[in-house]
């Protein structure tokens, strides 16, 4: 009984097979031919030009956002831009309405300038001063060697030599200096307050000038009466020849007298730099 089924099976699927082998025959017959490789590659490129174009769809809108940014911050960039000449053309404008004003405040700040300069040049020589006093050698002495300062002048005191007052003055000529001229009481008193010899005569620089019958000091100025005595001042007065000091006073000579003499002339600038 089995065999008959086997041999009835094997029989059906020949049947079926020939069938299947029939169908495929007259379906190449009536024009179906199998799919061939060509339509493959032309699917295929349509897919990578689907693609190409979806990538270029994103690129441009990147790129489009991206200048929509750039035009945004430039926008912006250009407000400040209005805003920033906005602000320099009123303070343009306010500047030329100060300008009126502007010579006033020149001189105030000039006056201001001058103020501090003298103020740093009286807390230079102060400072100067008290280093002096410690190294009287320091680089900030204004001085010569040998010479003394007091305020803003130099003087040196001949002590060892003895000259007739012109011979003296042109020793004083040949220094860079003058015979010493007396400005101030406090002045005055500096020189007496010197440690001077046992005979302090010194010249001074104011003589008899006989073409104008007067007393001068050798820069041509007058002497002032407020700085002598009623002796010295009637001395000077009355009588003709070079003035010479002695002890605090003055008092008269005749020029061809030999006597030591003092020199004076004008300080240097003390220099911030030398102050160190």
């Amino acid at each position: 009984m089995s065999e008959e089924v086997t041999y009835a099976t094997l029989t059906f699927q020949d049947s079926v097979a020939a069938r299947n082998n029939r169908d495929r025959n007259n379906l190449r017959k009536r024009g179906y031919p199998a799919p061939s490789p060509i339509w493959h590659q032309a699917a295929l490129g349509l897919l990578t030009l689907c693609l190409m174009l979806l990538i270029g769809l994103v690129t441009l809108g990147i790129m489009f956002l991206q200048t929509s940014n750039e035009i945004n911050s430039d926008s912006e960039k250009l407000s400040q831009l209005q805003k920033i000449i906005h602000q320099q053309q009123d303070n343009l404008s306010q500047q030329l309405r100060n300008y009126r004003n502007f010579p006033m405040e020149k001189e105030f700040l000039k006056s201001q300038i001058s103020s501090l300069l003298k103020r740093q040049r009286q807390m230079a020589i102060k400072l100067c001063q008290e280093l002096i006093i410690h190294a009287s050698d320091h680089k900030c002495n204004p001085c010569p060697k040998t010479w003394q300062w007091y305020q803003n002048s130099c003087y040196y005191f001949a002590t060892n030599e003895e000259k007739t007052w012109p011979n003296s003055r042109k020793s004083c000529k040949d220094k860079n200096s003058t015979l010493v001229k007396i400005d101030s009481l406090e002045e005055k008193d500096f020189l007496k307050s010197q440690p001077l010899p046992k005979f302090p005569f010194f010249w001074l620089g104011l003589s008899w000038d006989p073409s104008g019958r007067r007393w001068l000091w050798e820069d041509g100025s007058s002497p002032s009466p407020s700085l002598f005595s009623t002796n010295e001042y009637a001395q000077v007065n009355g009588s003709k020849g070079c003035a010479y000091f002695q002890r605090g006073n003055i008092y008269i000579s005749r020029c061809s007298a030999e006597i030591s003499w003092i020199c004076e002339k004008t300080a240097a600038l003390v220099k911030i730099e030398d102050l160190d």
